[in-house]
């Protein structure tokens, strides 16, 4: 067959919302592509033609144009209008079923046969059928390229060349299949009816068999009353064909055939239609919020559209996006999917380069070239993966590239961007999204991801304080590849949804949960890189987003109140708590940061929320758990601020008086920082125990700690955890080899 043409009746192949299958259209009622009228117009030439000394017609037409359809289409005319009358036999023969000059040879003639001796052929066919089994058998052993000429003297000059025949032998056979063929020609001229030979899919087969296959046709070509339809692309065969000649194959099929007609090239505007009808069909379900028209219409007739342009361009297209799309719908932004499915398609090579340069493509950080971030610099590097593709396709190639990679189109011209689209491009699921590439490429969500089905079973839990918290504390238990939670992932892809996607009604139990369980959620292994300020830094910029969801200072201060006071932890209320001073210029901060009335609460509120952030820390105090919580000296500092630094002595004192206690303190104080070496390419984890800070809180010398931390060292207890080892190290080498604040070593003092 020649082509896959797309259904929607149901009939011959159609799938509806299965494959389509790569089988052509049999009735022309099916048709939509305006071919039905051309074929048409062919059946009522070969239902005209006489063909009194044969005659050949030939269907031109690159492979996947659609030839087969419009043969199916010719018989079913020529069926129709003889009707009853058996004025035309047609006899079909696909060549691309057999293979070998004597196949060949032997499959058309046996074809030919069958079909003039069937029972619903005239009866002077059937005499002509037997008479071309003896014809067939002379012809077998030819291997004559095709040329015009007699084949009589070309049967003569075959056998004078053979070491197993004679002159003499060979004159008789010239003469013997001389006669045959004479009483062929007689009973073909005294009969009515007339032979139709349909031959498709020649641009199939091999250059060999090609040209023994047109050598059977010149053989029989001129039969009285046959007329041959010949569908194939004229640049192969005639490709095919010159090669033996020495001479043009285009002037020797000139020869041969009489009539060619070329394909009419498919309507683009009903070709678009087939496309876009199956395309929704693909992305049935799709959540509509990922869908821009616009952007899909810039994407498509941009690009896209240059690759669309037979029948068999559209199967192919449908054919890999129904089965991968199906396991991602949801997970990605389906214009972006079908985009790079598109390059995976029609422009492999383009798709590997992708695949393996990603880093280079996605994200907004530009340090991908190292030599330079200048524009041009990188269009060298990009045009040359785009030296083999010239005109319309370098064109299409570079405007896909660029929709969906705007570090692409920054390189040729385009607008720069900055990290503050990363959110927007993660919600979106866009693959120029560092979190969500790779989804696009492993057509699976990569291992510890969280689908967007599962964010919505999460965030549907938000109503319930108790249940959201629980899920935040289980998801800070699994581990992705990569070391970090997913509870780290939950965040950060939560921080897309707080402008609008999260109901007013459910901003106070999502709090009430995150200030809950918050505590629990400072993870060492969810900080990333220096630059990476944790979880309670994403808790912290939730809470932001949806307090300023909040139309007046007074209604976030009234929940923030209740929040807080109700609250089970004490390091995160009270970093919220400090961040909103920030904002009116305390704690360190020169000057507010946005006018009074922008600002999250107004100053009047920040002396109650101090107060009970203060009540927080004593309360954890009076149950002995300060201590064992994270950001222990950030508290101890505020408790001094809030209260006196007697205060915060006293617990310390109180605190150190065993060796367990002695070790709370110094984990408490641990600290991790990264330093970054002039000839380092990667920052180094370091940790640190801040000794001004164990001075002033235990208000003794930090050196005097030292052969205690050596004892406990030394006797390594059973109680000596990983962490309280470290710290206790730490401390030891900082008091012994003493650093600055950036690590390096003090000089002695001379």
């Amino acid at each position: 067959m020649s082509t896959s043409e797309i259904r929607s009746d149901g009939k011959n192949g159609d799938t509806g919302k299965g494959f389509l299958y790569d089988t052509a259209l049999r009735e022309p009622e099916q048709d939509r592509l305006g071919r039905a009228e051309f074929a048409r117009f062919l059946a009522s030439a070969i239902i005209r033609m006489d063909a009194e000394e044969g005659f050949v017609f030939a269907l031109n037409g690159p492979w996947g144009s659609g030839k087969t359809t419009i043969i199916n289409f010719v018989l079913h005319f020529l069926a129709a209008e003889q009707q009853e009358k058996n004025e035309l036999v047609t006899v079909r023969f696909n060549p691309w079923w057999f293979s070998g000059r004597e196949q060949l040879i032997q499959q058309f003639f046996r074809q030919f046969k069958a079909t003039l001796g069937g029972q619903d052929a005239p009866k002077e066919l059937r005499n002509v059928s037997q008479k071309l089994d003896r014809f067939a058998r002379i012809l077998e052993p030819l291997t004559l390229v095709p040329a015009v000429g007699g084949w009589i003297d070309r049967v003569k000059n075959v056998f004078r060349t053979s070491a197993t025949a004679t002159q003499a032998i060979a004159e008789a056979l010239a003469e013997d299949i001389h006669q045959i063929r004479a009483s062929i020609d007689s009973t073909l001229r005294n009969q009515n009816a007339r032979i139709l030979v349909v031959i498709d899919d020649i641009d199939r087969l091999h250059a060999e068999e090609i040209r023994q296959l047109f050598q059977v046709v010149k053989a029989v070509a001129d039969f009285p009353k046959t007329i041959y339809l010949l569908a194939f692309d004229r640049e192969v065969v005639a490709g095919a064909v010159s090669r033996p000649q020495g001479a043009s194959g285009d002037d020797y099929l000139e020869k041969i055939v009489q009539a060619p007609f070329d394909l009419p090239l498919p309507d683009r505007t009903s070709l678009r239609r087939l496309l876009f009808e199956q395309i929704d069909e693909v992305l049935a379900g799709t959540p509509e919020e990922l869908w821009d028209s616009v952007e899909w219409g810039n994407l498509y007739w941009g690009g896209i559209d240059t690759f669309i342009r037979t029948p068999r361009d559209v199967k192919r297209f449908i054919n890999i996006l129904r089965p991968t799309y199906a396991i991602v719908k949801g997970e990605v932004n389906p214009i972006d999917f079908l985009g790079i499915q598109a390059l995976r398609l029609f422009v492999p090579g383009m798709y590997s380069f992708v695949v393996s340069n990603k880093d280079l493509l996605i994200g907004t950080d530009d340090r991908g070239l190292e030599a330079s971030d200048r524009p041009e610099d990188r269009r060298r590097l990009f045009d040359s993966f785009l030296e083999a593709a010239t005109g319309d396709r370098r064109k299409a190639i570079t405007d896909i590239m660029g929709r969906l990679f705007p570090k692409w189109a920054w390189a040729y011209g385009g607008s720069s961007y900055g990290s503050e689209w990363l959110s927007r491009w993660r919600k979106k699921l866009r693959i120029c999204s560092p979190d969500v590439c790779d989804r696009y490429f492993m057509l699976s969500l990569p291992p510890g991801d969280i689908s967007s089905e599962e964010m919505q079973t999460l965030l549907g839990l938000g109503g319930d304080p108790e249940a959201f918290g629980k899920e935040l504390l289980r998801l800070s238990t699994e581990h992705r590849p990569d070391g970090t939670t997913r509870l780290r992932q939950f965040l950060e892809r939560i921080q897309d949804l707080t402008d609008s996607d999260i109901a007013e009604e459910r901003i106070e139990p999502i709090l009430r949960a995150i200030y809950n369980v918050g505590d629990r959620l400072f993870l060492d292994e969810d900080r990333a890189g220096m630059f990476d300020h944790g979880n309670d830094m994403r808790m912290l910029r939730i809470s932001y987003q949806l307090l300023k969801r909040l139309p007046t200072q007074q209604q976030r201060f009234e929940m923030l109140r209740k929040i807080f006071t109700e609250a089970k932890c004490v390091a995160l209320p009270t970093r919220e708590v400090i961040i909103l001073g920030q904002e009116h210029g305390k704690y360190g901060e020169r000057e507010p940061s946005q006018p009074e009335n922008q600002r999250t609460v107004a100053v009047d509120h920040l002396p109650e929320l101090e107060a009970i952030a203060l009540q927080k820390i004593r309360e954890a105090i009076q149950e002995k758990r300060l201590h064992t919580g994270p950001e222990f000296g950030y508290l101890l500092y505020h408790l001094a601020e809030w209260s006196s630094e007697a205060e915060a002595k006293e617990y310390v004192s109180q605190l150190i008086v065993d060796d367990i206690g002695v070790c709370d303190f110094l984990s408490g104080l641990l600290q991790s920082g990264y330093s970054h070496g002039v000839s380092d390419r990667v920052a180094r984890r370091a940790w640190r125990v801040h000794l001004p800070s164990v001075k002033k809180f235990s208000g003794a010398d930090p050196s005097g700690l030292v052969p205690r931390c050596e004892k406990i060292l030394q006797d390594a207890p059973d109680w000596l955890n990983q962490r309280r080892r470290l710290a206790l190290e730490t401390f030891v080498k900082e008091v012994k080899e003493p650093r600055d604040d950036w690590g390096r070593p003090r000089r002695k003092a001379t």
